[in-house]
């Protein structure tokens, strides 16, 4: 088995474990009877614990295979506060175990990411081929979560999401990794002083920090407003998901026809549409349409931000970078859920989608105005395939040399030979 092989099936696993619980959190607490403000709390408690660990991180995963080890052992960790999650339904216990259980999931995804990506990149493989297996297993993760738990229980679907998280670690461990360590010299003074780098992560914090707040609450609106239950649920969200899927495979496809900042416009915008469209109150055809840009948005996103980021910072800086970026969005993002959840409590998710709506359209101008010159396009095999030409092309005038070569040789042997006949006829 490759070590892709293996990436793609450790992606898949998690993803599918990730589908399986992190969508259904907010149903889940309104179950137990909790009110929008505390659902807020707790769905900030990741991004809380992110921005406190994010620098721990950054200095412990040195290099990508420490960044590798350090992913299986909070992984293994994750499982065990996972189940603990399950013992306790009472605010302030539960609030605890939460705050134990995002210790070593809060920042799972940004660890996973940076040395995914790096990988992918080393073994001249596009990132987005890795990740597309993510989506795939969110396909099948949610409707096989929301089956479960509408015929048993959240917290049996739960424990099959525990099995394929602790299968995700284990074989983490067995992904080899060579030749790694010389590009692991990182320098933060020089990803401090990235320009491109730094207005990114401005922009990629209001996109994807806002998308993730609103998708957050998503599930507890279409079942309070819309009488969605679980397995509704996920299989909307599935289809979400294989849109996604779809774009990330097209856009692997035809990736040399589309840059970096017409992508990313798209992308934006798609949110724009969606997020105004659940602020109207649209009727739940209407919603299912527009949810669809979900997929958009987010196929682009998985296609293009890992080896964006490898571009603009370089090998070296990569992981860094993307724990960085993860610590920044996990402070915007605790600042929203935390003060938006009053907002829904107060006033309405109307108004609290509205919010979002006009912060994803700040994000889209200021995007707009700073990438507008971007020609980057994702070229990631472009050139394994030009020294291949080149071997061959040497390959053939090798042959060729060797060829004229044996002509000439041939020739001269032909021009001494006739006069040697000569004299034999002679003699």
């Amino acid at each position: 088995m490759s070590e892709i092989t293996k990436l793609k099936l450790i992606f898949f696993l998690k993803f599918c474990a990730e589908a399986m619980f992190l969508p259904f959190l907010a149903i889940y607490y309104k179950s137990l009877g909790f009110n929008a403000a505390t659902i807020g709390l707790f769905l900030a408690i990741p991004s809380i614990i992110g921005i406190s660990l994010s620098p721990v991180y950054s200095i412990i995963c040195r290099n990508i295979k420490v960044t590798k080890l350090i992913y299986s052992i909070i992984t293994i960790l994750n499982v065990v506060c996972m189940f603990l999650f399950f013992q306790f339904k009472t605010y302030t216990p539960l609030l605890v175990i939460v705050i134990l259980l995002n210790m070593f999931q809060a920042n799972n995804f940004g660890v996973l990411e940076g040395f995914a990506s790096v990988c992918a990149n080393h073994n001249h493989t596009d990132y987005s081929r890795v990740r597309v297996f993510g989506s795939i297993a969110y396909v099948i993760g949610l409707p096989i979560s929301g089956f479960i738990t509408k015929i048993s229980s959240f917290y049996l679907a739960s424990i099959l999401t525990m099995a394929f998280t602790l299968t995700s670690a284990i074989l983490c461990f067995f992904l080899h990794i060579d030749n790694e360590e010389h590009h692991e010299k990182r320098s933060i003074k020089k990803l401090a002083t990235n320009k491109k780098y730094l207005l990114f992560t401005v922009f990629f914090t209001l996109f994807f920090g806002t998308m993730n707040v609103g998708d957050d609450f998503f599930g507890t609106y279409m079942e309070e407003l819309k009488g969605f239950t679980y397995d509704t649920f996920s299989y909307l969200w599935s289809s979400f998901i294989i849109v996604e899927c779809i774009v990330i495979i097209f856009l692997y496809r035809f990736k040399k026809k589309f840059k970096f900042r017409h992508l990313y416009t798209i992308a934006a915008f798609c949110l724009v549409i969606r997020y105004f469209t659940i602020a109207l109150g649209a009727p739940v055809p209407i919603l299912v349409i527009t949810g669809l840009t979900k997929g958009i948005t987010m196929g682009i996103h998985a296609f293009l931000w890992g080896q964006f980021i490898v571009h603009i910072t370089g090998k070296n800086n990569a992981t860094l970078a993307i724990i960085f970026e993860t610590f920044i969005v996990s402070v915007y993002q605790a600042v929203l859920k935390i003060t938006l959840g009053h907002v829904i409590d107060k006033t309405s998710y109307y108004v609290f989608y509205l919010i979002l709506s006009y912060a994803i359209v700040i994000a889209l101008i200021f995007f707009i105005i700073i990438f507008r010159n971007d020609d980057y396009v994702s070229m990631a095999k472009k050139k394994p395939r030009q020294k291949k030409n080149k071997k061959n092309n040497d390959n053939n005038q090798t042959i060729n040399n060797k060829e004229n070569d044996n002509k000439k040789e041939n020739t001269n042997s032909s021009e001494k030979l006739i006069p040697i006949e000569k004299e034999k006829v002679a003699t």
